[in-house]
């Protein structure tokens, strides 16, 4: 199975680094970027709202454990979000791309 990563970050800078770690790292094909969104949520009792920074991971289901250890190592949040979504299909041309552009 391949999967999706979703992480918010602080900014585009941050969304960079952790992007192009984990894809240097051979445990994503490829990282997007989107670079300003608008967050509304509760924290450590206070309603808060922030600009931040989408990336989105592409990798297979064995990296995703890997990839959460590596996006805390690195991340400036203290509880970042990271949520990992399964992808359903895709083309299979798409597919072996994935999979050859990633260390198994």
């Amino acid at each position: 199975m391949i999967a999706l990563i979703y992480v918010t970050t602080s900014n585009e800078e941050e969304a960079m680094n952790i992007g192009e770690t984990i894809v240097k790292e051979r445990l994503a094909a490829c990282s997007n970027i989107i670079s300003e969104m608008k967050s509304i949520y509760w924290w450590e009792g206070n309603l808060e709202k922030d600009n931040e920074s989408i990336l989105i991971l592409k990798t297979i289901e064995e990296n995703i454990n890997k990839i959460i250890s590596r996006i805390k190592e690195i991340h400036s949040y203290e509880n970042p979000c990271i949520i990992a979504l399964p992808i359903l299909n895709a083309s299979d041309s798409y597919l072996k791309w994935l999979e050859r552009e990633i260390d198994l």
